[in-house]
């Protein structure tokens, strides 16, 4: 087995999957893909509907968890990260987005302005009801309008127009302000991943090595350059030798703990794990930051949301007999079917706030599957202002992370959720949802006042999965994503985000890889 490549590609999932395929499109170099975790084989995976159980197989994901947040009640936040090869994309909820374009420009960085990233944005789409200059087919990442969204949609579309919030016909199209369906990464009834849409049409080259169940544990450096990476294998260390360049791509919470057992971060902090520095760079790990959100929930004896109950058994059967023998029906789609973006406040410049609809009953267990039935609307801060850091807790690479979002440190965040909470219960007390005769269960309608609904809000928080900025351009790497002060060492992953995507952000993710695996390959100037 070869132990030498051009290139060793740390991380296998979005960014990383994106990396691979591209910089094994030339034949000349060599390409190793290092995943930590399995093989993407859990069936779960694949069905979209059935993302819940994806999450909660331990064996998909790090188990990450948030050190106790000072301003949300002192809770520990679950944090699930893909541990599988596809990482994110292998569990995450296929929302195809690509953001506001105006905060790609606001990151002020040349090269990664919204015409930087629009024709990567295009590069990688494939969207077959594309009919304007916006829209393209023919890339590898398949987006479809979900064929039929659960009939819920429909009375949260109706009850946004009556309060007069706008729609928005194409949340990709431009600007996204407004209320609408969404769209989703979804192939042929099952989910599209980094692995589907990248890395498999790949998997037959002869110069691409992919390495699953293979952690890597640290960077190795010599005389200022990364000259390779050393991985567990088989219950073994073994160094893989890199010729060209080590790019790191593990993500927001990964890419900074690797650098940082590298020797490569606040030297003050290694020095109290027992690592040597070798880069005294203490924005390694800084400036984490990730879209805090709460929620409304509603319980009804009316079926037509998602859940299963005595009286839906028959529909469940139909149901998975549409699946099963078309890849088509609610198991098909990615069950959060639209959602708005809007103004918080009307100086706001654009939209900080997100209105998440949920056509489905939230089980008090954590259960994957749907009991009974509701619906609510889950509202996201997307612009915080609070700041976090992820830190090593052990100079053990099998360690977790100190992962601390500091939310709600800034009291504007609070401004925003509030805010949210008000607008959720508007929409949810809208005529349209009155002949569902539902009773609100959480938080209850005996919260009525500003103190009630912050203390629901700091008791419910929780993160809806877009880290980003811990190994910040500017900060880290330079606009080439080179990692400064070290020869031969990249950062490619949302790590490098400077602010967050106001929205989701795994196709984002797609669109700096894409770009990042030019810079490589010296494409770009």
């Amino acid at each position: 087995m070869a132990t030498t490549f051009d290139y060793i590609v740390v991380g296998g999932g979005t960014a990383g999957c994106v990396l691979a395929a591209r910089l094994s499109e030339d034949p000349d170099v060599t390409v190793a893909l290092l995943e930590a975790g399995p093989p993407d084989s859990d069936p779960a995976i694949r069905v979209p509907a059935m993302v819940g159980k994806a999450i909660a197989n331990p064996r998909n994901g790090w188990g990450y968890a948030s050190v106790p947040q000072a301003h949300a009640d002192g809770r520990q936040l679950p944090v699930p990260r893909g541990r599988v090869l596809g990482g994110c994309s292998s569990i995450n909820g296929m929302v195809y987005f690509r953001g506001h374009p105006r905060e790609y420009d606001e990151w002020g960085i040349p090269g990664w302005t919204w015409r930087d990233l629009a024709p990567y944005f295009l590069r990688l789409e494939n969207y077959d009801a594309a009919s304007t200059p916006a829209r393209v087919r023919g890339g590898p990442v398949n987006v479809i309008d979900i064929p039929k969204p659960n009939p819920l949609v429909k009375r949260f579309l109706a009850a946004t127009d009556s309060l007069g919030l706008p729609r928005c016909a194409d949340f990709n199209g431009g600007d996204p302000e407004g209320f609408g369906p969404r769209q989703g990464a979804i192939r042929n009834g099952r989910r599209e991943s980094g692995v589907t849409a990248y890395l498999n049409p790949a998997r037959g080259r002869s110069n691409l090595t992919v390495f699953t169940d293979s952690p890597a544990t640290r960077v190795c450096i010599a005389d200022g350059r990364a000259t390779g990476v050393e991985v567990q294998q088989g219950g073994e260390r073994r160094v893989l030798n890199a010729r060209r360049e080590v790019v790191v791509s593990c993500g927001a919470y990964g890419s900074p703990q690797l650098l940082q057992l590298s020797g490569i971060g606040d030297a003050a902090q290694l020095r109290m794990h027992g690592i040597a520095s070798v880069l005294d760079l203490p924005a390694v790990g800084r400036n984490l930051h990730d879209h805090p959100a709460a929620a409304v929930a509603m319980r009804t004896d009316n079926t037509e949301s998602y859940g299963l109950s005595w009286r839906t058994l028959p529909r469940a059967a139909w149901i998975g007999a549409q699946y099963l023998f078309a890849r088509s029906g609610p198991l098909a789609s990615n069950v959060f079917e639209a959602n708005g973006f809007m103004r918080s406040r009307p100086d706001v410049d654009r939209p900080d706030l997100q209105v998440i609809f949920m056509p489905a009953h939230r089980n008090a267990n954590g259960h994957w599957l749907p009991r009974g039935h509701g619906y609510g609307i889950i509202f996201v801060n997307l612009r915080p202002f609070s700041r976090g850091s992820v830190t090593l807790a052990s100079s053990d690479p099998f360690a977790k992370p100190a992962i601390d979002f500091n939310f709600l440190a800034d009291p504007r965040d609070m401004e925003v959720l509030v805010k949210g909470f008000e607008v959720a219960r508007q929409v949810l007390g809208s005529q349209a949802f009155a002949p569902l005769k539902s009773r609100e269960i959480l938080p209850g309608p005996e919260v009525r006042d500003r103190a009630g609904i912050e203390a629901h809000i700091r008791r419910t928080l929780v993160t809806v999965h877009h880290p980003c900025g811990t190994c910040r351009i500017g900060d880290v790497v330079d606009g080439r994503l080179r990692v400064k002060g070290i020869e031969g060492l990249r950062v490619v992953d949302a790590s490098v985000i400077p602010t967050v995507i106001s929205g989701n952000s795994n196709i984002p993710v797609n669109a700096i890889a894409e770009r990042g695996a030019d810079l490589i390959r010296g494409r770009i100037p």
